[in-house]
């Protein structure tokens, strides 16, 4: 992969990556990957998928290396998961072998109790080193999760050629380079973390500085440092540091503003970008936030221009190698508002085990967003999902489905419905409204939630919960969330 050589490029005394232990060169990463690999190799078995889970440090990109330099396909896990989450995801993928690192033994000891895996330690090192490898770049590299319109998570396959086309537009669109210092603060199992704030950087030659957690104060003293001149995150980031600074002193205020001035871009997307959070950051930094659009399955799409003069209605225009277009319902070609599909090198190769959502995804060779735009000049303005039952909130693509799946299974609930409703601060804020069992009587939601909290991932649990009779329902018997929503979205402003 030419990822892989890039970083052989680089000067081997340069700083790579900084996290809560300190300095690691380039030199130090790849002599741990290679290590680990060796390890891996001395298995004597070829795992065609290797899940990994780790901290957010140094850990992280090792682990990712060394699962590639055996031509695997590496499956972070994502630390704030449930453990039932993580077993749905490697019993779907049919994982044999999960790597680890020190701190998250004993949540892999209870992974391979229960699934029956091989477990590798991340600081169980080989005396031999695995070597460097030109690896063929329509293996399969990477499976990220994403939430869909069905009651589990997908499988998303890249291959090492769909992720060097990734970091190759990234790099060239912003113009990335040895020089630059990227301050990472968003979840590393997903492809904004990972792609476009750790490989894009680390392919460029430049410095990741990992924060080991996300506080807005910690965010403000690193920027205030005036060492970063990258720094990517969701809308809902750039909204809670905007709300920090205003209740910091003068002198604070201050000495935040002129550290972040030494950033060059500062990145948004993941979810629509609130005025508040545009107006305020610009006001702080006197630069504008340049938004972009991305999914899992195609990595970064759309961007705007690095001056950020498009202001925040729109999310640019397609980046290199990607084509775009809008279509109606029928897939024919439209000039004013559609669904937008795309056609790129950079596409993922398909859903591990679902050929009929496979054959759906597509078109023609277009890839099916699900996402409405229309076309403003040469750039393009996200108009929301066609799917009610994907829910925006905090960065986060949350599944309502896969939640209603999992409050159904709860003995005291009937049926429940789970869908987005408009929040200021998240985006939309993720609404489940439950029916009780008849023979359950009260329910408490503070138990329900209770439940919940160790079933799911934080940021999938609920912001409102409420006890209901009945839900609506269409004349064929489905929940009629449309109405619910419109419901549910009057009652809060009349209560507001």
């Amino acid at each position: 992969m030419p990822f892989l050589s890039q970083l052989v490029g680089h000067p081997a005394d340069r700083v790579a990556i900084i996290d809560s232990e300190g300095e690691h060169t380039y030199q130090a990463l790849l002599e741990h990957s290679r290590k680990l690999a060796g390890r891996i190799r001395e298995q004597g078995e070829q795992y065609p998928f290797i899940a990994f889970l780790t901290g957010r440090d140094a850990s992280f990109i090792e682990v990712l290396l060394a699962i590639w330099l055996e031509e695997s396909a590496a499956v972070p896990l994502d630390p704030l998961m449930s453990q039932p989450e993580w077993e749905r995801r490697l019993l779907d993928i049919d994982v044999r072998c999960l790597v680890y690192s020190p701190e998250k033994k004993a949540e892999a000891l209870l992974l391979g109790q229960r699934l029956g895996i091989q477990l590798i330690c991340s600081s169980e090192l080989s005396e031999k080193p695995s070597p460097l490898i030109k690896i063929n770049p329509s293996l399969n590299a990477l499976v990220l999760f994403t939430s869909g319109t069905s009651r589990c998570a997908r499988g998303v396959i890249h291959t090492f050629s769909s992720l060097q086309a990734q970091v190759k537009s990234i790099c060239e669109a912003w113009d990335w380079h040895s020089h630059d210092r990227m301050l990472h603060i968003l979840p590393m199992s997903h492809i904004h973390g990972l792609v476009c704030g750790l490989l894009a950087p680390l392919a460029a030659g430049a410095c990741c500085e990992i924060l080991p957690g996300f506080k807005t104060s910690d965010v403000w003293e690193h920027l205030a440092k005036g060492q970063n001149t990258l720094l990517t995150a969701v809308p809902a980031i750039y909204h809670y540091l905007v709300e920090t600074w205003e209740k910091a002193s003068p002198e604070q205020q201050t000495q935040w503003a002129e550290g972040a001035a030494s950033l060059r871009i500062a990145m948004v997307g993941s979810s629509q970008l609130m005025p508040t959070a545009y107006n305020g950051w610009l006001k702080i930094t006197g630069k504008a936030l340049v938004t972009r659009y991305g999914l899992t399955e195609a990595g970064m799409v759309l961007s705007q221009n690095l001056d950020g003069s498009s202001g925040a209605d729109t999310v640019g225009k397609p980046l290199y190698g990607v084509s775009v277009r809008l279509v109606d319902d029928h897939g024919n070609e439209m000039d004013g508002q559609g669904e937008l599909e795309i056609r790129s090198p950079q596409l993922f190769k398909g859903y591990y085990g679902k050929e009929d959502l496979n054959q759906q995804a597509f078109r023609h060779g277009w890839f099916r967003t699900g996402d409405m735009a229309m076309r403003v000049g040469d750039e393009y303005r996200l108009l929301g999902r066609r799917s009610i039952d994907i829910i925006t909130s905090g960065g986060y693509r949350i599944s309502a489905l896969e939640l209603e799946s999992i409050l159904d299974e709860h003995p005291e609930i009937r049926e429940s419905a789970v869908l987005g409703t408009p929040c200021d601060n998240l985006g939309e804020a993720i609404y489940a409204c439950i029916v009780p069992d008849a023979q359950s009587g009260h329910i408490d939601i503070r138990d329900i939630n209770n439940w919940l909290f160790h079933q799911v991932a934080t940021y999938k649990l609920p912001t409102h919960m409420q006890v209901v009779e009945q839900l609506p329902k269409t004349p064929v018997g489905k929940i009629d969330k449309l109405r619910l929503k419109e419901s549910l979205v009057n009652s809060t402003r009349q209560a507001v």
